[in-house]
């Protein structure tokens, strides 16, 4: 495959062993345009886990893939021991030499857990608005007995029942899904009070309207985790606009009858600006080449909310293009993909056979002076690309942007590749998360004797094995690596 890999990676502690485990996951699309990702390494990491041991266990795993040369990108959460990661492996390796743009966009923070930092801070002091709905659902679902009276209840207002839940306060996502519960639920919920005497919880009106206008508001941020979360088609590119969707709603809360509303957009915004600033050019990189948005709905997010740097922010994303797309020109000028040198060199052959026509006269001298230097020059891909209008016709519809960057691969060769290794980057490390789920069954109290070896191989294997099977249960063949190609089979 003529690909880069992005990773993903993040930590976990198993009580049962007293130490930490690092999964790394590989993100790639291959050459079919179908995203793929593999967990490549399940490992213990050495306490402590400062940025330094996180950064040798990495690069060790990458280099045993022969994947170090081929690297693109590296997804983490915004722990500071991996800002110290990235600075010891530019330090101590040489990974930094083989990528693109000498490294600038290696380090991605994931944007899921930005967003969670952020409702975090916005949810810390509101507890008095969401406590009598907490309550609520904790009585009820105290016994038995009061859950048949609440079915009563809904039965009685014609509700459908639904199990009663309530959150896990350091999860605002389940706050945000019971107070979304108890809204369905508010009917059968005031009938319920007067079913049974022993509740004597009281949500009053205004406190329904202030849980109303809270859902509402998280309704954006909950819409953008899912959407950021998934692992079967690209998200890099959807982050740029809902990260910016989510600071227009923060700045509307400014607005908001209810003053715990006003107050959480202020200290929604504290956090949102802390990440806006570090963020960097890969995100607006991702949005252009969304052939729905390009540079017209960056600039267009710009001068709603940064006017002032719009035009700086965008003179710097076009170079960092540019840079990118030299680069990615540089390694493919040895292949017949290269459209821009055939370009130039039917352009040149015109240009030999005219001279060879007027040699032999001055009459015809100055009109051919005059044509060439009227004549465009060549156009490369990328500036093709960005003066092209947008895909007007996708932008309401089902949207497959691998298929649409295929289909395209013949009129942008180079750039179809650039689009191809950026795509593959993941916006947040819910790959890499979602192999705890599984360590938590495989290092359960009563197979707490499994080598590390064993461990790895059992979440690995289990991940490819599902990687390689359809959903009716066909396999479709795609090796992840080569023995020739990168020193391991999948």
């Amino acid at each position: 495959m003529g690909c880069r890999f992005s990773f993903t990676s993040d930590l976990w502690s198993n009580k049962g062993r007293d130490r930490g485990f690092m999964a790394i996951t590989c993100h790639y699309i291959d050459d079919n345009w179908i995203l793929r990702k593999k967990i490549i390494t399940f490992v213990p990491l050495p306490s402590p886990h400062t940025g330094k041991h996180i950064a040798q266990s990495f690069y060790d795993k990458i280099v045993m893939w022969n994947l170090d040369k081929r690297a693109f990108c590296l997804v983490l959460d915004n722990a500071s021991s991996n800002d110290a990661c990235i600075k010891e492996l530019f330090a101590s390796t040489s990974i930094k030499d083989d990528l693109p743009v000498q490294g600038k966009l290696f380090h991605q923070r994931c944007g899921c857990h930005i967003l969670n930092l952020i409702v975090q801070d916005g949810l810390g002091t509101l507890d008095d608005e969401i406590n009598g709905v907490r309550n609520t659902m904790k009585h009820i679902r105290h016994s038995q007995a009061r859950m048949e009276k609440f079915k009563l209840a809904c039965s009685q207002v014609n509700v459908p029942y639904k199990q009663p839940a309530w959150d896990v306060p350091t999860r605002w996502n389940s706050t945000y899904l019971m107070l979304e519960l108890a809204l369905e639920l508010k009917q059968a919920i005031c009938r319920y009070a007067s079913l049974d005497k022993r509740y004597n919880i009281k949500i009053s009106d205004f406190q329904w309207g202030a849980v109303h206008a809270l859902v509402a508001e998280l309704k954006v941020f909950y819409g953008a985790t899912l959407k950021l979360s998934g692992t079967k088609y690209p998200t890099l590119n959807l982050f740029f606009t809902e990260f910016c969707e989510v600071l227009l709603t923060i700045k509307k809360m400014a607005t908001s009858p209810y003053p715990f509303i006003v107050q959480m957009g202020t200290d929604m915004l504290d956090k949102f600006d802390k990440y806006w600033t570090i963020g960097n050019s890969l995100l607006a990189i991702a949005t252009v080449l969304d052939p729905r948005c390009k540079i017209a709905v960056v600039e267009y997010y710009m001068k709603e909310l940064c006017p002032e740097t719009c035009d700086l922010f965008i003179n710097n994303l076009r170079n960092c293009m540019k840079e990118m797309f030299d680069e990615y020109v540089e390694a493919n000028a040895d292949g017949a993909s290269n459209q821009n040198q055939d370009r130039l060199s039917k352009s040149q052959k015109t240009g030999a056979s005219t001279t060879h026509i007027i040699s032999n006269t001055r009459a015809g001298l100055k009109d051919y002076i005059k044509e060439k230097k009227t004549s465009d020059a060549p156009k490369s891909e990328l500036d093709e690309y960005l003066g092209s209008d947008l895909d007007q016709a996708s932008v309401d519809e089902e949207f497959d942007i691998l298929t649409w960057w295929k289909m395209k691969v013949p009129k942008y060769p180079v750039l179809s590749r650039l689009a191809r290794d950026i795509l593959a980057v993941p916006i947040s490390t819910v790959a890499s998360e979602s192999a705890f789920s599984t360590s938590g069954r495989v290092l359960s109290p009563v197979r707490n004797s499994l080598s590390d070896e064993s461990i790895e191989a059992l979440l690995c294997a289990q991940d490819w094995l599902r990687a390689s099977i359809t959903e009716n249960g066909e396999h479709f063949g795609e090796t992840l690596w080569t023995n020739e190609g990168c020193g391991y089979e999948g």
